[in-house]
């Protein structure tokens, strides 16, 4: 009676063992996952950041605004690269949809 006891506590914690192995191994995968759209998402900033600096180079000292902004006609001394921050800011559909592949776990609430 104590031995099919014993045995049948060994097994319990034999099959207790095997699902915290596989919890474990999913764990270890989700944190990969994880770390690869983290490494994607740094890249992905870096190239915002150096497109904003190229972007802000473009504009000259004197175009910068210094104060209150004063309305401007659209096109006047506006530097060709505007859009570019627009655009870099606001995502069109086709980058929405490529950012909700790349990185499902943002765009999902939890």
């Amino acid at each position: 009676m104590a031995l099919e006891s014993l045995l049948g506590k060994l097994e319990d914690a034999a099959a207790r063992i095997k699902v915290l192995e596989r919890e474990r191994n999913e764990a270890v995968g989700r944190i990969q996952s994880l770390e690869r759209e983290a490494n994607e998402l740094r890249s992905l900033i870096s190239l915002a950041e150096s497109k904003a600096d190229e972007m802000l180079k473009g504009a000259s000292v004197s175009e910068v605004p210094r104060g209150p902004a004063a309305p401007k006609v659209p096109g006047e001394g506006a530097p060709p690269a505007s859009r570019g921050l627009e655009q870099l800011v606001e995502p069109s559909a086709s980058q929405q949809e490529e950012l909700r592949r790349r990185f499902p776990h943002a765009f999902t609430s939890t």
